[in-house]
C-alpha cells in the first residue's frame, strides 16, 4: 500500500477512523506538526503508541528531499534547493527583512512553461505541476527552520518556479491550508500570488480570494515590447489584462502589485515611463521595480542590468503622477540566489 502525506488532512482522518479512533486524535497530530514542528512519529508523546505506530506504517513526512541550504552572509536570505521523488529541482527562498518581516517565496511548478527571455527557469522548461504536499513541504520546511532560530514566517509569495495560474487547482488548496489556525494561521493578507497574467486565472483567485495580494508580471507598459520578452501577450494582450484587473479592485478594493523588471535597452526609456504612469493612471497600483539579475544562466547574453540612477529617473516620473513605487533591494547575490539559478545548474 502506498503511504500518504501527513500533510493531507483527509487521508490522515479517514485512516484514523478506519483504525476506530477519536476525531480528536487528529487535532492531537496537528499540533504536533504545525505548532510544535515534531517530524518523528516517536516524538508524538500525546499519542498512544498504538497510533504512532499507525502512522509509522501508512504515512510519510516529506517527499522532498533537501540538496542545498544556501545563507547569505549578511544572513537575510536563505536559498534552499530541494529534490523531488522523481528527480526535479525546485527551490524556495526565506527573505529576513530588517524590519522583522520574514517572506518566503515558493514555487508552485518545476521549471515553467511560459517562456520568458528575461528568465533563467524557461531553460528547464516544464517538467511538471507540483503536487499539493510538495507546494506545503516547502513552506513546513522554511517554518521549521525559522522556528528553531526563534523566527517565525509571516509572508508567503507564490512566485518562484512555475506560473501559479497554471497549476491553480494545488495552489488554491494550499492557500487554504496555510491560512488554517491550526496549521500555520498565516493571514489571507500576508499572501501573494504572482502571474504572467493568466486571465482566466485572475478571474478565479478574484472569486476565491478577495483578502489574497495579486501581483502581476507586467515588465512592459504595451503590447509590442511585451511580446517581445513575454510570449504569453500573445495569448493574453494587456486590454484583457487591465480588464480583469480593473474587476479585481471593484470586487477586493485592494491594490494591483506591478512587477516590473529593469533591462537595460529593452524596457526602462523614460518614455516607457509616461505610458506605464497612462497605463496605471488612478488605478488602485504599486509598481515594484527590479534590477534585472544579469546571471550566468540567463536566457539572453546580451541582456544587461539597468543603471541605478535611471531606475530612479523612472521613478521620479511615476512619482510626480502620483503611482506608488518602490525598487527592490537584492539580498542574495553572494549565494547564487538569482531566480532558479541553483536548479538550472543542477539540470
Amino acid at each position: 500500500m502506498n503511504k500518504i502525506s501527513i500533510h493531507d488532512e483527509k487521508k490522515v482522518k479517514e485512516l484514523l477512523e478506519q483504525n476506530w479512533e477519536k476525531a480528536f486524535r487528529y487535532s492531537q497530530i496537528e499540533n504536533a506538526i504545525y505548532k510544535n514542528f515534531i517530524q518523528d512519529f516517536d516524538e508524538m508523546n500525546t499519542l498512544s503508541k498504538k497510533i504512532r505506530d499507525i502512522l509509522k506504517e501508512n504515512c510519510f513526512f516529506t517527499s522532498l528531499t533537501v540538496d542545498t541550504v544556501n545563507t547569505s552572509e549578511n544572513g537575510q536570505t536563505t536559498k534552499l534547493l530541494f529534490k523531488t521523488i522523481t528527480w526535479e529541482y525546485i527551490e524556495s527562498v526565506i527573505m529576513r527583512h530588517l524590519t522583522g518581516r520574514v517572506t518566503l517565496c515558493i514555487s508552485c511548478q518545476a521549471g515553467c512553461p511560459m517562456a520568458c527571455s528575461f528568465c533563467a527557469t524557461w531553460k528547464l522548461w516544464l517538467l511538471k505541476n507540483l503536487s499539493f504536499n510538495e507546494i506545503i513541504e516547502q513552506v513546513y520546511f522554511a517554518a521549521k527552520l525559522l522556528n528553531d532560530e526563534w523566527n517565525k514566517l509571516r509572508n508567503i509569495v507564490y512566485m518562484w518556479m512555475g506560473e501559479p495560474m497554471l497549476n491553480y487547482d494545488i495552489v488554491r488548496d494550499t492557500i487554504n491550508f496555510v491560512t488554517e489556525q491550526k496549521k500555520f494561521d498565516l493571514a489571507n493578507r500576508r499572501i501573494t500570488v504572482s502571474t504572467c497574467w493568466i486571465v482566466p486565472g485572475i478571474r478565479k483567485f478574484t472569486k476565491d480570494f478577495p483578502q489574497t495580494s495579486l501581483a502581476i508580471s507586467l515588465h512592459a507598459p504595451n503590447d509590442d515590447i511585451r511580446k517581445s520578452i513575454m510570449p504569453v501577450d500573445h495569448t493574453y494582450p494587456l486590454v484583457d489584462l487591465m480588464k480583469s484587473l480593473d474587476d479585481y479592485v471593484k470586487e477586493t478594493n485592494k491594490k494591483v502589485f506591478y512587477e516590473y523588471i529593469m533591462i537595460n535597452w529593452v524596457n526602462d526609456h523614460i518614455k516607457l515611463a509616461h505610458e506605464l504612469w497612462k497605463l496605471l493612471e488612478s488605478k488602485l497600483a504599486h509598481v515594484n521595480f527590479i534590477p534585472y539579475n544579469a546571471w550566468e544562466w540567463t536566457s539572453s547574453d546580451w541582456f544587461t542590468t539597468t543603471p541605478r540612477f535611471v531606475i530612479e529617473k523612472f521613478q521620479k516620473i511615476l512619482q510626480h503622477y502620483w503611482v506608488v513605487s518602490t525598487i527592490r533591494a537584492t539580498m542574495w547575490d553572494d549565494i547564487d540566489a538569482a531566480c532558479w539559478q541553483l536548479a538550472n545548474k543542477k539540470k
